[in-house]
């Protein structure tokens, strides 16, 4: 008798517990890959640094702020102080009292940071070809939608609040 643990054996938990695992393995792999391919090109920014570079040159020209970079980055507040702070003194990204709301203040990229994406698309182009070294477009762009639904749900299920409450605390007499 398994007792108390039998939700664990489950087909489809220990699918899913798989799949987390798995996810996690290749999070990390991606974000070492990424860091070491910039210290190999001599670049000073951590994969985290290029996500938010990315985030704001997608801005399309237009003034994009700390909050834009925190919800498309789902990282909190002090991260991304953090993570502007340390580019700003890289020297590839400057803040200014926002032109829409001087609340808010405004990230641009500087010259150096555009020179910058230059060196590095061909090396950004070869990396992500070995990466997905074998996926057929067809296959990358499923794999993209079943991403992107399930980071939809995990979404959809903290809005919710779905998940079950803690049980209360067993007192043992």
């Amino acid at each position: 008798m398994m007792g108390n643990s039998d939700w664990l054996f489950t087909e489809r938990l220990q699918g899913a517990m798989e799949f987390l695992r798995l996810y996690r393995l290749l999070h990390h792999a991606m974000q070492q890959g990424v860091d070491q391919a910039l210290r190999e090109m001599g670049i000073d920014l951590t994969s985290a640094q290029l996500d938010a570079l990315i985030c704001v040159a997608r801005g399309c020209g237009g003034p994009v702020n700390q909050r834009d970079i925190e919800e498309e980055l789902h990282l909190s507040n002090p991260t991304v102080t953090g993570i502007l702070k340390r580019m700003e003194r890289k020297g590839f990204i400057t803040r200014a009292v926002g032109s829409r709301d001087r609340r808010y203040r405004e990230v641009r990229l500087t010259e150096k940071c555009v020179r910058l994406g230059e060196r590095l698309h061909p090396n950004a182009e070869a990396m992500v070809e070995r990466m997905f070294r074998g996926f057929t477009p067809g296959e990358f762009n499923a794999l993209n939608q079943m991403l992107q639904r399930l980071l939809e749900n995990c979404g959809q299920i903290r809005e919710e609040e779905s998940l079950p409450e803690k049980p209360a605390a067993v007192t043992v007499s």
